[in-house]
């Protein structure tokens, strides 16, 4: 019955760490709703936040265009006061106004970039602020969970520390053996026999073998689902006795 008592103390010591270890298993799902949300709002910053950077990089080009080109008007019309004919005169006011007409479309195009321009910074402000509130929250989730799942790995360590313990005073064939039927009959290797029947699966033990239960101190498994049973009398027996 010792070994019995022992290969008990085992179950419930692998039972603990399968229980913490899905525990363990659900913490980032806690986190999943968040996390999605937190990917989301990021995605939507980014993406505007990439248009704000190109309509940034047009502003200064279309403002360049246009200063360069009030400069080109400028440097023509200083030179009107230094040409001599009348034909080169008017071909010089000819080209000073293609350039005024050109700045004129680029200032319109600079306008309706400007406007443009200010709803996606209004929008990336919003969205700036959206993100830094959803990253807070998701942040402080993170920093709870990481320490929920240091405390699980500490007290996962534990249990593990105590299953060696435990598992040394035990033969290693019957351990190896144990172990294994513990993980094919989802955690319940030893079970109690009464009333001629196991408590694992339910099903009937022979008469001899319940017999040899109740008088031999070695290990007996159940011949239909093959855990280890042991004898544990119940009231209808000790009366009968």
């Amino acid at each position: 019955m010792e070994q019995v008592k022992i290969l008990i103390d085992l179950q419930e010591v692998m039972s603990q760490a399968r229980r913490l270890d899905e525990e363990k298993q659900k913490i980032p799902l806690e986190v999943a709703d968040l996390k999605s949300l937190f990917e989301e709002r990021e995605a939507s910053f980014l993406a505007v936040e990439q248009e704000f950077e190109t309509l940034k990089q047009q502003r200064r080009e279309k403002e360049r265009e246009i200063e360069e080109e009030r400069d080109k008007v400028e440097r023509a019309k200083a030179k009107l006061m230094s040409i001599k004919t009348n034909k080169e005169y008017y071909a010089m006011l000819k080209e000073i106004e293609g350039t005024r007409r050109t700045n004129v479309a680029r200032e319109e195009e600079l306008l309706s970039l400007l406007v443009r321009y200010e709803e996606v910074e209004k929008g990336l402000a919003e969205r700036k602020a959206d993100l830094d509130e959803v990253s807070g929250r998701y942040r402080e989730r993170r920093i709870d969970i990481d320490a929920r799942m240091g405390t699980f790995d500490d007290n996962i360590g534990k249990l593990a520390a105590r299953r060696r313990q435990v598992a040394n005073r035990l033969d290693p064939s019957l351990v190896r053996r144990f172990e294994m039927i513990f993980e094919r009959r989802d955690g319940l290797a030893v079970v109690a026999a009464r009333d001629y029947s196991c408590m694992g699966c339910h099903m009937n033990i022979a008469p001899q073998l319940f017999n040899l239960l109740q008088r031999e101190d070695r290990i007996h498994t159940c011949p239909n689902c093959n855990r280890v049973v042991y004898y544990e009398a119940t009231m209808i027996e000790a009366g009968g006795e």
